[in-house]
């Protein structure tokens, strides 16, 4: 008999329960959202040691400050963070991959270079980092949300690049000293602005189980709002990255596109070239945002991807920017922002109106 669309997204959404370790395992049943919203804080807490919540609950720059210099060792860190993106998972169903036992390996061997060398890998030494699930890692799969592509490469049967294509992000966040560990969820074509699919259905906001998370990366969104991560990268066209931050109270990044490497990402649209999408950070701090971003740029991304622009990070633009933004000198320039209210064609919600003028 053959096997429906509903038993392969059964057995993916299983599989991903299985990979969780059994003293990771939530035992007890978890209160339902209309008896508990918020299972951020102390309802995730209870769960973990206090030296787990005291890792997972400070910020990438903190964390490198420490892995960098030998005072917390990477196998401690990730470690913790796997833990709580498991327990993350079974609150509110926000990954599509879990490697943890390769992400200890990893950290091991970093741990083993710092050890040797005296000296951390790169700036991203021993930091755990959250990936989208457009992002191919060797090994692991990349369903991007569709059962059409479980057990195939981008829906493609028996292609040679099937758990063995890495994306360019992944090559050199690994190059930096990143430890990847996980893959978070997305919705099924990426073009909406909450997460749900057909493998894990649907990524519920931590802070209030009976909203969304946002999308498209939402699993990303809701996986750092409970500090299963410190940090990741999810993908933008229309407020990918700035929905989910927004919904779970993160910053997000969204830069221009080609300034983070795009190069054998997944995508829903190969070939729409009239809007890019544009890969950016989610964190729980804007330094964290500044640390992953500066540290993909000194990868000069642009000699591995064509569509990257040369561009590197410039400290005299952000100092130009701080001092627009505390004011004009001298009657200078200061910072400006657009509102579109109405495109002449549909007018916004009305709470969505008074947000605007608020901030007007």
């Amino acid at each position: 008999m053959t096997e429906n669309w509903r038993d392969r997204g059964e057995a993916k959404r299983l599989s991903i329960l299985k990979t969780i370790p059994e003293k990771w395992r939530i035992v007890d049943p978890i209160p339902p959202a209309t008896e508990l919203r918020d299972v951020t804080g102390s309802y995730i807490q209870q769960f973990l040691t206090s030296r787990e919540i005291e890792i997972t609950e400070t910020d990438a720059v903190d964390i490198t400050a420490h892995t960098s210099t030998g005072s917390w060792s990477a196998v401690e860190v990730t470690e913790a963070f796997c833990h709580r993106a498991a327990l993350a998972h079974q609150l509110v169903s926000c990954l599509h991959e879990t490697f943890f036992d390769a992400a200890i390996e990893d950290a091991k061997a970093q741990d083993a270079y710092f050890a040797e060398h005296k000296a951390p890998i790169g700036p991203l030494h021993g930091l755990p980092v959250s990936l989208k699930d457009q992002f191919h890692i060797k090994g692991i799969e990349t369903t991007m949300g569709y059962v059409g592509w479980i057990n195939t490469f981008q829906g493609l049967q028996n292609d040679p690049r099937y758990k063995t294509e890495e994306s360019e992000l992944v090559r050199e966040l690994r190059a930096l000293g990143a430890i990847l560990y996980c893959k978070t969820s997305v919705p099924s074509t990426l073009m909406t602005g909450e997460t749900v699919n057909n493998i894990i259905g649907y990524t519920w906001n931590p802070k209030n189980r009976h909203l969304s998370s946002g999308g498209s990366s939402g699993g990303e969104g809701a996986l750092i709002a409970l500090r299963g991560s410190p940090a990741g990268f999810g993908t933008d066209i229309g407020g990918s990255v700035r929905i989910p931050a927004s919904f779970n109270g993160l910053y997000g990044l969204r830069p221009s596109a080609g300034r983070i490497p795009y190069e054998r990402a997944a995508n829903s649209l190969d070939g729409q070239n009239t809007i890019l999408s544009a890969i950016g950070p989610i964190a729980p701090t804007v330094r964290s945002l500044k640390l992953l971003f500066q540290a993909v740029l000194t990868q000069e991304p642009w000699l591995h991807d064509p569509l990257a622009f040369e561009l590197p990070w410039r400290d005299e633009i952000v100092e130009s920017t701080k001092a627009l933004i505390e004011g004009p000198n001298n009657g200078g320039s200061r910072l400006a922002f657009g509102l579109m209210k109405y495109d002449g064609t549909s007018l916004i919600h009305p709470p969505i109106a008074r947000g605007l003028k608020i901030v007007e």
